[in-house]
């Protein structure tokens, strides 16, 4: 790794160095806060815009990539030779990752038809997991809704204001 950004102009510091080791350590799909609170528990004296700055720099030299998925919170997914996508549960907010050579193939055919040259792809589904899905049937089968008596309220419009 310190040759690695060696080659591409930056210098390995002690910081910098536990701030990748600590990113490669928790593995897929890294939120700064987790990466912040990480670091933390090794050396409190580094603050979040240096985590933050040497994210961005994992980045930068190709070690990862940013996931959006729509709630809100950027996380980073280290970057890998085997195409993959995302499954984003919007009820309980786990990720999946999940074989996606077979979409990228079919993507890169539709781009090449184009005449337009891909440099890199992204498949993010958001949803509901299955166990979401099987705990929903449930709550329904047991009476439950899975929504709040306000929600309930509001989405038939008589919530009390």
């Amino acid at each position: 790794m310190k040759e690695l950004l060696k080659t591409k102009g930056f210098k390995m510091t002690p910081q910098r160095e536990l701030i990748f080791s600590a990113f490669f350590e928790l593995g897929e799909h890294v939120s700064v806060d987790e990466l912040y609170a990480k670091v933390r528990e090794v050396d409190e004296s580094v603050g979040y815009s240096t985590v933050w700055r040497n994210l961005k720099l994992i980045c930068r030299v190709g070690l990862a990539e940013e996931v959006n998925i729509g709630d809100g919170v950027t996380r980073y997914d280290r970057v890998t030779h085997d195409p993959h996508g995302h499954l984003y549960c919007r009820e309980c907010k786990q990720f999946f990752e999940f074989d996606s050579e077979a979409v990228v193939d079919l993507m890169s055919a539709v781009a090449d038809r184009q005449g337009f040259r891909p440099e890199g792809f992204k498949v993010e589904i958001d949803g509901v997991c299955r166990q979401c899905l099987r705990k929903s049937k449930k709550d329904n089968r047991n009476g439950r809704s899975g929504r709040s008596r306000t929600d309930a309220e509001k989405a038939s419009g008589q919530a009390k204001g």
